[in-house]
């Protein structure tokens, strides 16, 4: 046989017979057979021509058949080689331990019967599974089991549907979302932001939505899945200038002109202070109601108000305070205080919207902030967003400083030539990621001094002559209050974990390039970017971390 001969060439004639049940093919060599040349593959050829190419191949008696014929043949009689045998196709099912799914993997079979729906049934029902169920997913695995994938679920819990809390529908939208005026030829300008709305007695301001029960789930091994009923809640008490309807306990009305105000769980109406300046003449401002500032506010005054600001002119190195919003015709410009590079001079917090042209060394809090040129070395929390340029702007960009929001940070340029160093953060919410580092720290701080109370009281039972009685008592109380502190702090910082939750939308969005310099932050995902680059979208997509220059 030559060396370059193919399998098929050098088939060797095998006296191939199956075992009684059938499913086993055997081969004893003829006497005298000898085939010194003979591979391997041969004998699997053989087999594929004597119809058992789809049974499973037995490697070990493969190999010994061969090696047997490749020698003399020995003198008595040899024992069959078992070379194939056919196996009934198979499966693993994997179940969940807390029932929520359940999981299949198939292999098809190879000479013997296919894997049944009946038979995976009769498993499932051994392990307890009784509900959820999917037998069209089961049939389609067993029907083409070679195109099926490695694991595929079978499966499912019924998840539970968690009620939702009391809603407070504002029924005047406009008095927290003003928006530009629109020219004849659909330019914005940004500098029009229209005026304060205004509400006359027994306008509709809010409506109550009450809170609905939770829907309980199931799991697969028919046990419930407990949900959370929503929390029900009452309108505020103290809301000035409104009142109930009579005949609809769950609507507020007016009960005074004026402008009106959304805070939690209420809406208030405000009226309005309206003052030229703000500087040494006028001196601070602290006002229950809505401000507006025609002109500027001069560095280091402080203006106050439980409603909206608006400022017609510049904000210098001063601090604004809102329970609205707070809208600056022109721009925010501060300084860093000496020997404090992150504390600049210029401060506005809003409970709405912070809205300017441009911002510079300044800290700003708010739900949303929109700029429409530049924020500058600033510190910026945002609830809900940060925009800086609107789609369309020539100018939007974010250059030092930092900036968080919970859920989009949209800009035109992020960063700058320059590389300084820009940190921009969604994912989290500002304000509850500030409250959860104070929560540890106070943990941090009790749990020293429950370590400290344990020696003490180690000490005192090991040397109870040294001590006295009534301090040990006074110890022992002051443990068991520290305990109690403890729980709560855990308790309310589990509440805060579970508050800030990461949004799997959250978004960092450039629209046209990226400078180095930059820390890009999505949840708890960091990702710094060395060199310019071109815009795109940073989110999370599977729990990473996910750069699109095309979103």
């Amino acid at each position: 046989m030559s060396g370059d001969a193919s399998p098929e060439a050098s088939i060797p004639d095998l006296d191939l017979r199956l075992d009684e049940s059938g499913t086993r093919v055997y081969c004893t060599p003829e006497p005298g057979q000898h085939c010194p040349d003979l591979e391997a593959a041969s004998v699997v050829v053989a087999l594929r021509e004597a119809g058992y190419g789809h049974w499973a191949v037995v490697d070990e008696g493969v190999k010994a058949l061969t090696q047997a014929l490749r020698q003399p043949a020995p003198a008595g009689h040899q024992e069959p080689f078992l070379l194939a045998e056919a196996l009934d196709g198979r499966f693993v099912l994997k179940v969940d331990a807390k029932g929520l799914e359940a999981s299949l993997h198939v292999e098809g079979p190879r000479g013997g019967s296919p894997a049944t729906v009946e038979q995976v049934l009769q498993v499932l029902a051994e392990r307890g599974v009784t509900h959820g169920v999917d037998q069209d997913a089961i049939l389609a695995l067993l029907r083409q089991p070679e195109l099926a994938p490695d694991v595929a679920v079978i499966a499912r819990a019924t998840a539970p549907v968690n009620g939702t809390d009391t809603v407070f529908e504002s029924l005047v939208p406009e008095a927290r979302e003003r928006i530009p005026s629109i020219d004849d030829r659909g330019r914005a300008d940004y500098r029009d932001l229209g005026e304060l709305v205004q509400v006359s007695p027994g306008t509709p301001l809010m409506r109550r939505h009450h809170a609905t029960p939770g829907t309980p789930g199931l799991n697969l091994f028919g046990a419930p899945i407990p949900a959370r009923d929503g929390r029900e809640r009452s309108f505020a008490t103290r809301l000035r200038n409104v009142e109930r309807d009579p005949e609809d306990p769950d609507l507020l009305r007016a009960a005074a002109a004026g402008m009106p105000v959304v805070v939690p769980n209420g809406v208030m109406v405000e009226e309005l202070l309206d003052v030229r300046q703000v500087d040494l003449s006028s001196g601070h401002l602290n006002f229950e109601g809505s401000v507006r500032i025609r002109n500027d506010v001069a560095d280091g005054m402080r203006v106050r108000s439980t409603g909206d600001i608006e400022v017609g002119g510049m904000v210098e190195g001063a601090t604004l305070e809102a329970g609205g919003d707070v809208i600056i015709r022109h721009g925010v410009v501060g300084q860093l205080q000496h020997g404090e590079v992150h504390q600049p001079t210029a401060v506005i917090k809003a409970g709405g919207t912070v809205r300017a042209r441009f911002m510079e060394n300044a800290r700003v809090e708010a739900a949303t902030v929109v700029a429409q040129e530049q924020l500058v070395h600033c510190q910026v929390s945002a609830h809900q967003s940060v925009t800086v340029g609107a789609t369309g702007a020539r100018k939007g960009q974010i250059v030092g400083g930092q900036v968080r929001a919970r859920e989009l940070i949209e800009c035109m340029l992020l960063g700058s030539p320059t590389s300084p160093h820009t940190v921009v953060m969604v994912g989290v919410d500002p304000e509850g990621q500030d409250h959860l580092e104070q929560v540890d720290a106070r943990l941090l701080e009790k749990q020293k001094l429950l370590d400290e109370l344990a020696r003490t009281l180690h000490f005192a039972g090991q040397h109870p002559e040294r001590v006295d009685e009534n301090f040990v008592q006074r110890v022992q109380n002051t443990l068991v209050k520290a305990r109690e502190e403890m729980a709560e702090l855990t308790l309310e910082r589990e509440a805060l974990v579970q508050r800030m939750e990461r949004s799997q939308d959250a978004c960092i969005l450039v629209r046209e390039r990226l400078y180095g310099g930059v820390e890009v932050h999505v949840g708890d995902r960091v990702r710094r970017v060395d060199q310019e680059v071109v815009g795109g979208a940073f989110f999370l997509r599977d729990g990473e971390l996910v750069f699109d220059h095309a979103p």
